[in-house]
């Protein structure tokens, strides 16, 4: 590919992150009306990153279907209870999520480049598990009736937001705690994975972008 496309494919994860930004400041917004937005905002991450990708046209049309039935299926889940609002969010949420990681790990397997293209992808793959994991807590909470062990905290979406992100950056103010095996269990993986991602995975990236640059 030419310089020129590659500055283009860079550009694109750049949009991958300004969209995230966004759905960072608006998933933790408990409110009905604002979560078919942020399904479609997710959609439309998934839909930057396989083009930036170099995803085949077909595998673009589903995600494009996907992303669609995702955004009806949270907006129209709004008019049930609250719990089964939520949960429908939260796991067109996860999905979404998960299928954008597929996409952008794939792509950073399979280029041989180390540039800032790519750290940005990893840095948006690192951000699209804090919030995969914020909705898992978010479904085990509704179906076990309580997630915090924290007789005070609320079950809400900041306080599984929050939770998250202080979990997979290891940061544990030790506020909030989950209650359940199944939240311990999840909350240690999630651990394990944002330490190792970043002693590891982003560690490499940037260690590679440093020496290309040095070269």
């Amino acid at each position: 590919m030419d310089g020129h496309g590659r500055g283009t494919r860079r550009d694109r994860y750049g949009i991958v992150l300004a969209l995230l930004a966004v759905v960072i400041l608006l998933v933790p917004v408990d409110s009905s009306a604002l979560r078919p937005l942020v399904t479609a905002l997710l959609g439309a991450v998934l839909l930057f990153a396989q083009r930036t990708s170099g995803a085949r046209r077909s595998v673009m049309v589903t995600s494009a279907v996907l992303a669609a039935v995702a955004v009806v299926v949270s907006g129209g889940a709004q008019g049930f209870d609250s719990e089964t609002a939520v949960s429908v969010y939260s796991i067109t949420v996860i999905l979404l999520c998960l299928a954008t990681i597929t996409t952008i790990g794939v792509h950073v397997l399979r280029d041989p480049s180390l540039d800032v293209h790519i750290v940005l992808g990893v840095i948006a793959v690192y951000v699209l598990l804090g919030i995969a994991f914020a909705g898992t807590y978010s479904v085990v909470g509704i179906v076990q009736g309580g997630f915090f062990a924290q007789g005070g905290a609320d079950d809400d979406a900041v306080n599984y937001f929050y939770f998250s992100l202080i979990t997979i950056t290891t940061t544990g103010f030790g506020d909030l705690s989950p209650v359940t095996d199944t939240g311990k269990i999840l909350a240690a993986l999630e651990a394990l994975i944002g330490q190792v991602y970043l002693v590891t995975v982003v560690a490499l990236a940037v260690s590679g972008v440093t020496r290309r640059r040095r070269a």
